[in-house]
């Protein structure tokens, strides 16, 4: 019984394995679908990936200001300023090298005619709010999500086991 605890327990948490990400579009986007890819990429990086990147700079940066502090006593406030904006434009850039195949991702699975429509909702005064909101909300939800996600996975895995019980699959 405790071997099939753990085997539901790892259904239960399990991540499905990546599928062919080749599948939707049988051939590789051409140039002109790529072009209306990076838009939208742009504008959803541009608006969120700016604002995460701050957000994770605000994070980590005590932490290094005190390490530099350390490291040199005679830092002052405007260097320590002109520093943060460097960590942080480096930081964005290197986010960019690594999200440079994200475009082609979208047009594989989105249309041209999908990535415009999404671009432009973005662009427009909702789309934009809700690029600002995004990452604070999604912050709360997993506020929520992470501490309950025990609980939910034990009871998921009790009341499937109750129901193969009933069912009469295991004793």
């Amino acid at each position: 019984m405790h071997a099939f605890r753990l085997l539901l327990l790892a259904a239960l948490l399990a991540i499905p394995a990546p599928r062919d990400l080749g599948a939707e579009t049988a051939t590789a986007p051409t140039a002109d679908v790529l072009a209306v890819a990076r838009d939208l990429f742009a504008v959803t990086f541009d608006r969120a990936g700016v604002q995460l990147n701050a957000q994770a700079v605000d994070h980590t940066w005590t932490s290094l200001e005190n390490a530099l502090r350390t490291r040199n006593p005679m830092l002052d406030d405007p260097a320590l300023r002109e520093l943060r904006r460097e960590f942080e434009r480096i930081r964005l850039e290197k986010l960019r090298a690594l999200m440079k195949d994200a475009p082609a991702i979208y047009a594989r699975h989105l249309t041209p005619d999908e990535m415009r429509e999404i671009a432009a909702f973005y662009r427009s005064p909702t789309g934009t709010r809700l690029m600002h909101v995004v990452p604070s909300v999604m912050a709360e939800i997993m506020g929520i999500a992470l501490p309950g996600m025990p609980g939910v996975i034990n009871d998921t895995h009790e009341a499937f086991l109750q129901l193969a019980r009933e069912r009469g699959y295991i004793k």
